[in-house]
């Protein structure tokens, strides 16, 4: 709020207190969940190149503020039985079952997209944002706008901006910027469904504006709070 002219420092500090607490708001309604269990559709496209089409199960546990995850690949045949695990994240591996292999994924893989899609595993990932960004209320109405600039050098983005449905406090578009100030990819989240208050969206659609691809996950199945046992985020359980 240092753009508004004629302000005290104590009332930008104020401002900026009441803009941190809506992000609040959106991280405790992201959040809301011990553990969950998704099977998506992720249907990626790249000019006229026909359509890819990935079918994956995800389970998440949320441990002590970072999110574990695990993925199973169902389909396409030549990439089943194939599993990605963020056991935190600085630590992710994948499990090959061609080679019966788990191989450590390097931390600058993580910023590429995730198995030819425009998502990458720290898109996949970032489900909190108040501990990498500070907030700042652009426009307030039955959408609300936040510009959202990193805090420090965790945030895998220097600036998202992003709409928010105040009714369910979820974001329906975010928009991730690089250095420079450039739009390089725009997500947008719709056909919300709550259950145990929890709101999921029912399609995704993530677009790469630098390499031109565009994945749509269409969600086929979520649970939310099934029971999940630690063992299954480690990395013996890839082999199973």
């Amino acid at each position: 709020h240092a753009y508004l002219p004629g302000l005290s420092p104590f009332q930008r500090d104020a401002a900026q207190h009441a803009d941190d607490a809506t992000l609040k708001k959106i991280d405790d309604a992201l959040n809301r969940w011990k553990s969950l269990d998704y099977k998506y559709k992720i249907i990626t496209k790249k000019g006229d190149a026909a359509p890819s089409v990935l079918k994956i199960r995800m389970r998440m546990k949320a441990a002590a503020d970072v999110n574990q995850q695990l993925i199973e690949i169902f389909g396409p045949a030549d990439m089943k039985g194939t599993k990605v695990l963020t056991a935190s994240p600085t630590q992710m591996y994948i499990y090959l079952p061609a080679m019966k292999k788990i191989r450590r994924i390097a931390s600058h893989v993580t910023e590429q997209g995730f198995l030819g899609t425009a998502l990458s595993q720290r898109d996949m990932t970032l489900t909190r944002y108040g501990d990498k960004y500070s907030a700042k209320i652009d426009s307030d109405g039955a959408l609300l706008a936040l510009t959202l600039t990193a805090k420090n050098g965790e945030a895998p983005y220097p600036k998202l901006l992003m709409k928010v449905d105040k009714k369910i406090w979820m974001p329906t578009e975010i928009k991730y910027l690089n250095e420079a100030g450039k739009v390089i990819k725009t997500e947008t989240r719709s056909q919300y469904e709550c259950d145990a208050d929890y709101c999921n969206p029912r399609e995704m659609v993530m677009t790469d504006h630098t390499s031109g691809v565009s994945s749509t996950l269409q969600l086929k199945k979520f649970k939310v709070n099934p029971e999940l046992k630690d063992e299954l985020f480690s990395k013996r359980s890839l082999m199973h």
